[in-house]
């Protein structure tokens, strides 16, 4: 005698999954989108701090070299003064090489004349800010006038420029969510209009409006967290290629750390996919299921 299988229990309300999967298509293409967006925000920010520090890490003394044959003797006492400043600084002097090299987008193969010295560069990379004013009045003594980069202009510059930019990331994000919430409100209206039978036979049988909006509210969440999964796996695949490719030392990721981070930020990213999908659904339905109350 054949054993009888137990009979699979059906959902209440049937679903298409033809439907199903172009709503999952559509909401991990935004997912993707956004993903993007966040890891671009990352990146950028984690550039930002990286550019920075280097840059305050390092400051250009210039030396208004009073002429040619005073040159070798000025650039040596501005080092020395530099390595007594700083013993444990990397300084460099700029041979006459590189100084031309600096001026040719400027002045082309033009020559400068004799009597106008071009002013010599000294590179120091130091964790210790330099003492400004004190190696002024020191060389001062000796009548040599220098200035000091400490390339802070250029720093706030990109800092503030690198800002917008995290801003508009996570804007563009916010914007995505919002482009998942209109698909799960379109995908959820759809579904009541096409089950309006089932729905007025549920009504009939005494269910709840919380009851039948709790069938769409599950749904539209599997919808939106596995939509939200693929997208954001699929960026970080993009990202993944990025790191170890030609983009790489730029905004991708420098270590195992910040992907570990960034994955665990794309996890909750595709959770907040489900949560605003689960939300709309269950707004949506609850909405028009008691329209239609109303006007039965």
């Amino acid at each position: 005698m054949s054993e009888r299988l137990p009979e699979q229990s059906q959902p209440i309300l049937p679903s298409r999954p033809e439907q199903g999967r172009a709503l999952i298509a559509v909401l991990a293409v935004v997912a993707a989108l956004a993903a993007l967006a966040l890891l671009f925000s990352r990146g950028a920010d984690r550039l930002e701090r990286d550019w920075s520090a280097q840059l305050t890490e390092s400051s250009t003394v210039q030396v208004m070299v009073a002429s040619e044959t005073l040159r070798p003797a000025q650039m040596g006492a501005v080092e020395t003064a530099l390595r007594d400043t700083l013993p444990d600084a990397r300084i460099r002097v700029l041979e006459m090489d590189e100084l031309d090299a600096l001026l040719r987008p400027w002045l082309g193969d033009a020559q400068l004349p004799d009597d106008l010295p071009v002013p010599g560069l000294i590179r120091v990379d130091s964790r210790v800010a330099l003492p400004v004013e004190s190696l002024q009045r020191r060389l001062e003594g000796d009548g040599i006038r220098i200035v000091v980069d400490d390339h802070s202009r250029f720093s706030g510059r990109l800092s503030r420029t690198v800002g917008r930019l995290v801003l508009l990331g996570l804007g563009l994000v916010v914007a995505t969510l919002g482009a998942a919430l209109a698909v799960s409100l379109f995908a959820t209206r759809a579904g009541l209009s096409a089950q309006r039978d089932i729905i007025h036979v549920l009504v009939q049988a005494g269910a709840s409006d919380n009851f039948i909006a709790k069938l769409f509210v599950g749904a539209s969440a599997r919808r939106g967290a596995v939509g939200g999964a693929l997208g954001c796996a699929v960026a970080a695949g993009l990202w993944l290629l990025v790191s170890l490719g030609p983009g790489r030392g730029t905004v991708g990721w420098g270590g195992i750390l910040d992907g570990v981070i960034d994955i665990i930020l794309l996890a909750a990213l595709a959770l907040c996919f489900g949560v605003v999908c689960a939300g709309a659904a269950g707004w949506a339905a609850t909405r028009q299921l008691a329209d239609e109350r109303r006007r039965l």
